[in-house]
């Protein structure tokens, strides 16, 4: 075949091959059958003339993207966000790392209309065919979309908290028990007066069982709940010195935090420090996440080892995606540890949160 500035195209492969265009499609893609042979001489020929293959063309034949799809909730919804966001840094890591081996792209999207949209955007993916599979981030308290997904048997996998847990795969921690171990640390230490920074809205299933973790605890302590105590915070440090502000304006003032999230976290530090006042002296401080923040900090706080959620969550879409039969939902529980640092003024020991 002579050389020219054209793209080689499978008819090429197909009379260089002696075969027909079926036989180098069926051989590429692994549709069907190909006597060994002739698949070596159509790869050989491959190689030689450098085929490479039009994806769309390819996705037509096999019905495949190789494209997975991460739904996050919208940025800067004052919820979540990319700039600055470490903690998402390694969520996309792990699950970047598993698609990377299993050769799938990954697409990031949201939806700025949310459920104001006559067609929600993961709908539309779907219908167009834009992607095989969905991995979606913290969702909201509205599973209509998810039932309409798993109605047309499309394979989803949640990372966060799970309102459908018989129905649809998802991988998380248990945001109960750790906001329930974080308040029962506390009360160890001796305080009673025990506030809350929510890490964002409560639609979203991951503050809301937060939330209830805290509340749960200090019932079982005989510790009524106040409302006073509760501050629904953001992805800012400033929420985090907002909510010590009007703690601490009370009439009654919490003796100590149980913070969301470790930028909040942060900004009770910075409060702290901008009043004259000692962290864990005058206030003992517990969080989540573990990040650098915490460390850099001396926050006390719980892992929730997002890398290994993003790894666990693709290897399960991944499984979805290749899998014969269907089986019942599976959701993975990542296990996770208390850091004791010395916001909190306990003993320096770290204590195992996982249930299992």
């Amino acid at each position: 075949m002579k050389k020219s500035d054209r793209s080689v195209t499978i008819k090429d492969i197909a009379r260089e091959a002696g075969v027909s265009i079926s036989t180098v499609s069926f051989a590429f893609n692994g549709t069907a059958p190909v006597a060994p042979e002739t698949k070596e001489r159509i790869f050989e020929v491959i190689k030689r003339l450098n085929y490479q293959p039009n994806s769309a063309a390819r996705g037509l034949v096999t019905r495949r993207t190789n494209n997975i799809c991460l739904f996050t909730p919208q940025p800067a919804s004052g919820f979540f966000s990319f700039a600055g966001n470490s903690v998402f840094t390694h969520l996309l890591q792990g699950i970047g790392e598993i698609l990377d081996q299993k050769d799938y792209n990954l697409l990031i999207s949201w939806d700025n209309l949310g459920h104001k949209a006559k067609t929600p955007k993961l709908i539309k993916l779907m219908r167009e065919r834009a992607m095989d599979g969905l991995l979606i981030c913290l969702p909201s308290h509205d599973s209509s979309v998810i039932e309409e997904l798993l109605e047309h048997r499309f394979p989803v996998v949640i990372i966060g908290s799970n309102g459908l847990k018989n129905q649809v795969n998802s991988v998380d921690v248990d945001n109960y028990d750790i906001a329930f171990r974080n308040v029962q640390h506390m009360l160890a230490l001796g305080h009673t007066r025990i506030a809350f920074i929510s890490p964002g809205p409560l639609e979203y299933l991951v503050c809301e069982d937060r939330l209830e973790g805290y509340r749960d605890a200090l019932e079982e302590a005989g510790i009524r709940y106040r409302d006073e105590y509760l501050f629904i915070g953001d992805e800012h440090e400033g929420s985090g010195y907002r909510a010590t502000d009007a703690f601490l304006s009370l009439k009654e003032p919490p003796t100590a935090i149980v913070s969301g999230r470790d930028t909040q976290a942060v900004g009770v530090c910075e409060y702290a420090k901008a009043h004259g006042l000692s962290i864990p002296d005058d206030l003992a401080l517990i969080s989540f996440e573990n990040s650098e923040l915490a460390e850099k900090y001396g926050i006390s706080s719980v892992t929730t080892d997002l890398y290994e959620i993003g790894k666990e969550g693709a290897r399960l879409l991944y499984k979805l995606l290749t899998r014969k039969k269907e089986r019942s939902a599976q959701n993975i529980v990542i296990p996770s540890e208390l850091i004791i640092r010395s916001s909190c003024g306990g003993a320096n020991q770290n204590i195992n949160h996982s249930r299992r």
